[in-house]
C-alpha cells in the first residue's frame, strides 16, 4: 500500500480532512501536541503550528498517531485513512507493500444487511487468501509476499453520501472498490468520484442496463449480471403466470387479464420496467397493443433516493392499482416496493373474486418481505414470487459454507450480493498480480481483469486454487475465473458477464410462518435464453 505516487488527490484538487485543520501559520498554535487536539491528526511541529507530521513509511504514523494513519509519501506527511464514511480497517495496511481496497456499501439503516454481508463476503476473500497464501505474490524485485488489506464504507444507501466516500478512498489512492450495492449509487459515484479518480469499481449487485454503456474508461465492472437478463426471465415467466391464474380462475379463451408494472423511478426500476414493457406479451398480443388499453399500465412510482427530480407518488400508484384491479403486479424497486408500494396494494384490496399475483425483481427481496409483510399468511406467501440472479454450482455451496463457519451475524450468503462480493475480492487480488505492478492503479487493475475470460485455464473461487493461479498469472496466462456467482465470463468491452436468473419463492416453517426466499427450481439459462426446470414442491 505505498501511497507515494498512488495518492492521487494532488492532481484532482481532493483534500483529506486532515489538511483543511492547518491555520495561519503566521502564529503561534501550540506548545504541545495536546494543544492540536481540536485539530485531529496533526501535531505541534517546530514551527509551534499545528500540522500533520512528517514521514517517510507508514510504521512512523501508526507510532505518532496510532492506528489508522498511514504516510502521504509524496508530501512527506501522514494521513488518516477513516472519515465519518469510511471508518473500518482491516488487514496489515501497515506494511509498505500492501495492497490496499476499498468498500462502498450501506452498513447501517434499513439497506445495513445488504451492507453487511457484502463485506463480509470481502473479509472472507481477503482472509483465506491472507492465511492459506500469506498474502500475493511479492512485488517486482521484492522478496516480501504483499497483505490484502481494506477501508470500509457506509454509504447509508445515498449516493451523495456514496461519492463522499469514494472521494475519501480516492485520496487514499485505493486503486479499487467494491461497491456500491444498488445501481444508482453505483452510476454517480462512479461518474462524479471514481472515473475521474482513475479508480476502478466493482459492483457485486448493480443490475441496471445503464451501467452497460456508461462512458466509464474502462473503469466501471460488476460481478452481477445486465437487468437484461432479469428481463428476458421476467419476461417468460410472465406468461407461465398468466397461464396459471387463467386455470386458477377458470378463465374463457376470451377472457382479458389485467397486468401492471410498478417501478421505481430510478435506473433500475426504469430499465426493468421498459424492457419487460417492450417484449410482454398479454392477451394474446403485445401489452402495448391497442387491444390491451385499460388491460395494461406501467406506473413509475418515483425515485426516494432522488426526490428533488423524482419525488416518490406511492399513494398515486397504491390509487391506481387499485383502481385497475390488476390479476398480476410485476413490481420493480428497492425496500419501497415492498413495503410502501405492494403492502398497501395489498391492504386495500377490495376485490373479493381474487386478490393480485405479485411478481418481484431481486431489490425487493428484504428480510421484512418475510418476517412483517407475509409473515403467516399462507395466501399471501403463495402469490408472491419473483425472480434473482443467482447459481446452484458446486462453488457457491462452498462459499456458503465458508461464510457461514465465519460469520453468525445474522446475514445470509443467499442473498444476492454476498458471492458477486467474495468473487469480486478475489479478482481485483488475481488482477494485481496480473497486472504485473507493485502498486497498480485503477487501469492497471481493469488490464489484469481482462485476462480473466476464456480461453484460459480453468479456476475456481477460492483457496484451492490460489497458488496455481498465482502461478499462472505470474507468467502473463490468462485464467477463466469460475466464481461463487457463477461462471463469469466478462465481456471485456462493457465488464460485464451473463448469468442465470432464478425464479424464487418463499416456503414456510413447521409453524406456517414464511421463511426467506430460495430458489424454486425454475430458472432463466443465460446459455440457452429459456426457462429451465419446474417450480419445486419447496413452493407450497
Amino acid at each position: 500500500m505505498k501511497l507515494g505516487s498512488r495518492i492521487i488527490a494532488l492532481a484532482l484538487g481532493l483534500s483529506l480532512p486532515s489538511c483543511t485543520f492547518i491555520i495561519d501559520r503566521s502564529a503561534e498554535q501550540c506548545s504541545t501536541d495536546s494543544d492540536c487536539s481540536s485539530f485531529p491528526g496533526t501535531v505541534c511541529s517546530a514551527e509551534k503550528v499545528c500540522s500533520e507530521p512528517a514521514c517517510s513509511t507508514h510504521q512512523q504514523c501508526v507510532e505518532q498517531l496510532g492506528p489508522y494513519h498511514a504516510c502521504k509519501v509524496a508530501d512527506g506527511v501522514c494521513i488518516d485513512m477513516r472519515s465519518p464514511e469510511c471508518t473500518v480497517v482491516e488487514g496489515d495496511y501497515a506494511k509498505e507493500d500492501a495492497i490496499l481496497f476499498g468498500v462502498v456499501v450501506p452498513t447501517e439503516g434499513e439497506a445495513a444487511e445488504k451492507g453487511r454481508l457484502i463485506t463480509n463476503a470481502v473479509r472472507l476473500a481477503l482472509r483465506e487468501i491472507g492465511q492459506t497464501a500469506n498474502g500475493l505474490p511479492p512485488a517486482p524485485g521484492k522478496s516480501a509476499r504483499r497483505p490484502l488489506a481494506f477501508v470500509g464504507c457506509n454509504d447509508d444507501s445515498d449516493a451523495d453520501t456514496a461519492v463522499t466516500a469514494a472521494k475519501h478512498l480516492v485520496s487514499l489512492g485505493v486503486p479499487a472498490i467494491v461497491g456500491a450495492a444498488f445501481s444508482g449509487i453505483t452510476i454517480k459515484m462512479a461518474t462524479e468520484a471514481t472515473i475521474p479518480g482513475g479508480t476502478l469499481v466493482i459492483s457485486p449487485s448493480s443490475t441496471s442496463v445503464a451501467i452497460t454503456d456508461l462512458a466509464d474508461d474502462g473503469l466501471v465492472w460488476r460481478t452481477a449480471p445486465s437487468d437484461i437478463y432479469q428481463a428476458e426471465a421476467l419476461t417468460l415467466y410472465a406468461q407461465t403466470i398468466q397461464d396459471s391464474v387463467r386455470q386458477q380462475l377458470s378463465m374463457q379463451a376470451g377472457d382479458k387479464l389485467r397486468f401492471a408494472i410498478v417501478h421505481k423511478g430510478d435506473a433500475y426500476g426504469s430499465g426493468l420496467g421498459r424492457a419487460v414493457e417492450i417484449a410482454l406479451q398479454l392477451n394474446d398480443a403485445p401489452a402495448l397493443a391497442v387491444s390491451n388499453n385499460g388491460f395494461y399500465q406501467r406506473f413509475d412510482y418515483g425515485d426516494p433516493d432522488n426526490a428533488a427530480q423524482n419525488p416518490p407518488k406511492y399513494a398515486a400508484a397504491i390509487q391506481a392499482m387499485l383502481d385497475m384491479e390488476p390479476h398480476i403486479i410485476f413490481a420493480f424497486g428497492t425496500r419501497e416496493s415492498v413495503l410502501d408500494v405492494m403492502a398497501p396494494i395489498e391492504a386495500g384490496w377490495q376485490s373479493v373474486s381474487y386478490r393480485p399475483r405479485y411478481v418481484l425483481s431481486d431489490g425487493g427481496v428484504i428480510p421484512q418481505l418475510w418476517s412483517s409483510v407475509v409473515k403467516d399468511d399462507a395466501q399471501l406467501r403463495r402469490r408472491i414470487t419473483g425472480t434473482i440472479p443467482g447459481t446452484t454450482n458446486p462453488r457457491f455451496n462452498v462459499f456458503r459454507g465458508a461464510y457461514n463457519t465465519q460469520f453468525q451475524d445474522g446475514t445470509s450468503p443467499d442473498v444476492f450480493g454476498a458471492a458477486g462480493a467474495y468473487d469480486a475480492a478475489y479478482l481485483l487480488a488475481y488482477s494485481t498480480v496480473a497486472s504485473g505492478a507493485a502498486q497498480p492503479t485503477g487501469h492497471e487493475l481493469a488490464s489484469g481483469l481482462a485476462k480473466m475470460v476464456p480461453p484460459g485455464q480453468l479456476v475456481n473461487a477460492g483457496v484451492d486454487s490460489l497458488s496455481t493461479t498465482f502461478s499462472l498469472l505470474g507468467r502473463g496466462e490468462s485464467i477463466d475465473f469460475n466464481g461463487a456467482s457463477g461462471p463469469l465470463d466478462f465481456n471485456v468491452e462493457t465488464g460485464e458477464a451473463p448469468s442465470d436468473i432464478q425464479i424464487w419463492c418463499m416456503p414456510a416453517n413447521a409453524n406456517g410462518v414464511a421463511q426467506s426466499n430460495v430458489f424454486s427450481g425454475m430458472y432463466l439459462s443465460a446459455t440457452s435464453g429459456s426457462l429451465t426446470g419446474t417450480i419445486g414442491a419447496v413452493c407450497d
